[in-house]
C-alpha cells in the first residue's frame, strides 16, 4: 500500500466522525457528538450535587474524576472547532509536503518511515484506550461481585458510571439499554482521547520528517548541485523548506496551546482525585478491586500527559538538529557569500520549536517529571493524613 499521509486511516475516520476533519458534514457530526456528551454531563453533575456528602466521599470522588474527564473532552472538541481554520491550513501543508516528497525517492522514504511510526503509535493508542475503557467499565461489576461474596447483602442494580437520572433506571429492559448506551459512550469518549492524542503525535512526526529531509539535504549540499543547477538554488530550496517547517510548527503550537493547558490543569485535578481513591481503597476490604481499577485510570492519565510532553520534547530536539546538520555540511566548499547564508540558518535554528501549555510553560520531559513528582507528593500527603 502506497502511503500518502502521516495521519493514519483510522485517525482520519475518527476525526471525521468527531467533526474535526474538514468536510461537508463535519459541523453536523461535531454538534451531534458534543450534544450527546453534554447530556451525559448534565446527569453526571446532577449525581455530584445530589451526593455531595461526607458519608459518600468515595463515590463522590470517583464520579468527579470521570466527570472531569468528560468535561475535558468537551473542552478539547470546542477548542479544535474554534481552530478549524488552523486545522485546515495544517492538513493542506501536510498534503503539499507529501506531493513534493513523491518527486524524490530519499524524501519519500523518510516520510514513509515517519508515517509508519505514526500509524503504529495511533493504532496502539486506540487499542490501549479501548482496553482501559473496558477494564474501567466492568471494574464496578467486579467490585460489586466481591461485595456480594462478602455477604454484604447489596442487591441494588447500579449503572457503571455515576449518573442521576430523573426516572427509575433499575427496571428491565431500561437498565440493560442504559448499560449498553453508557458502555458505547464510555468507549467513544476513550477512543476520542486516543484519536486526539494520535493527531498530536502524527503532526509532530510529520514536522520531524520534514526536518530530517532538510538535514539530509545539508549533508548532500555539495553532491546534488547538478540536480538543483547550483548550490545557490539548493540553498534557496532549503530556506523555503525551513520556513515552511517553522510556519507549520507555529500553526501546531497555535492549535495545541489552549488544548494542552486544559489537559495539564484537569489532569492535575484528576491525579488528586485518583490519589485520594487509592489511599481510601488501601483500607477497604474490596480495596484490591478498586485499586486495580483506579491504577489503570492513573496510568492512562499519566500516559496522556506523557504523550504531550514527549511530543514537545521531541519537536524541540529535532529543531536543533537543523543547526547541527548545517554546521556539519561542506559549507567550506561553497562560495563565501553562500556560506554566510548557512550561518543565518544556524542562528535561526537555535531558536527551538516548541509546544506550549498556554503561554505558561513549554511541554518537555522535564515538565512531565515535575507532574509525576507532584502526583507522588499528593498521594504521600493523603497517606499521611488518612
Amino acid at each position: 500500500m502506497l502511503v500518502k499521509s502521516t495521519i493514519s486511516p483510522s485517525l482520519k475516520i475518527g476525526l471525521r466522525l468527531l467533526g474535526v476533519w474538514p468536510g461537508v458534514h463535519s459541523a453536523v457530526y461535531w454538534l451531534f457528538y458534543v450534544s450527546s456528551i453534554l447530556i451525559i454531563q448534565c446527569f453526571q453533575y446532577f449525581y455530584i450535587f445530589a451526593h455531595f456528602k461526607i458519608s459518600e466521599l468515595m463515590n463522590l470522588v470517583d464520579s468527579i474524576s470521570v466527570t472531569l474527564e468528560y468535561s475535558l473532552t468537551v473542552l478539547k472538541l470546542i477548542s479544535l472547532r474554534i481552530q478549524h481554520r488552523v486545522i485546515r491550513e495544517i492538513l493542506t501543508t501536510i498534503d503539499n509536503d507529501w506531493r513534493e516528497s513523491m518527486n524524490i525517492t530519499e524524501h519519500l522514504c523518510t516520510m514513509t518511515i515517519k508515517a509508519n511510526i505514526s500509524y503504529f503509535c495511533s493504532n496502539a493508542m486506540l487499542s490501549i484506550n479501548a482496553f482501559a475503557a473496558i477494564f474501567y467499565f466492568f471494574g464496578d461489576y467486579a467490585i460489586r461481585a466481591a461485595h456480594l461474596v462478602g455477604d454484604y447483602n447489596d442487591t441494588l442494580r447500579q449503572l457503571p458510571i455515576r449518573v442521576q437520572l430523573p426516572f427509575d433506571s433499575t427496571q428491565s429492559p431500561i437498565f440493560e439499554l442504559l448499560v449498553v448506551t453508557l458502555f458505547l459512550h464510555v468507549m467513544a469518549n476513550s477512543l476520542t482521547i486516543a484519536i486526539l492524542n494520535g493527531l498530536i503525535f502524527s503532526l509532530v512526526l510529520h514536522v520531524s520528517g520534514q526536518i530530517d529531509i532538510i538535514c539530509q539535504e545539508f549533508k548532500n549540499i555539495c553532491k546534488k548541485t547538478q540536480l538543483y543547477e547550483s548550490s545557490a538554488s539548493m540553498l534557496r530550496m532549503l530556506i523555503e523548506k525551513h520556513n515552511k517547517v517553522i510556519s507549520l510548527s507555529d500553526n501546531i503550537k497555535k492549535l495545541l496551546s489552549i488544548f494542552c493547558l486544559m489537559q495539564i490543569i484537569l489532569n492535575t485535578l484528576l491525579i488528586c482525585c485518583i490519589g485520594f481513591i487509592i489511599v481510601i481503597s488501601l483500607s477497604n476490604e474490596a480495596g484490591i478491586f478498586v485499586l486495580v481499577k483506579v491504577v489503570v485510570g492513573y496510568f492512562a492519565i499519566m500516559t496522556e500527559t506523557f504523550i504531550l510532553c514527549f511530543a514537545g520534547e521531541y519537536l524541540s530536539h529535532k529543531s536543533i538538529s537543523i543547526a547541527d546538520a548545517a554546521y556539519d555540511s561542506l559549507w567550506y566548499d561553497l562560495p563565501s557569500y553562500q556560506s554566510k547564508i548557512i550561518t543565518f540558518i544556524i542562528m535561526r535554528s537555535q531558536s527551538r520549536l516548541t509546544i506550549s501549555a498556554g503561554k505558561f510553560t513549554n511541554l518537555s520531559l522535564e515538565a512531565f517529571t515535575t507532574i509525576v513528582k507532584a502526583s507522588a507528593s499528593y498521594i504521600s500527603v493523603f497517606l499521611t493524613i488518612y
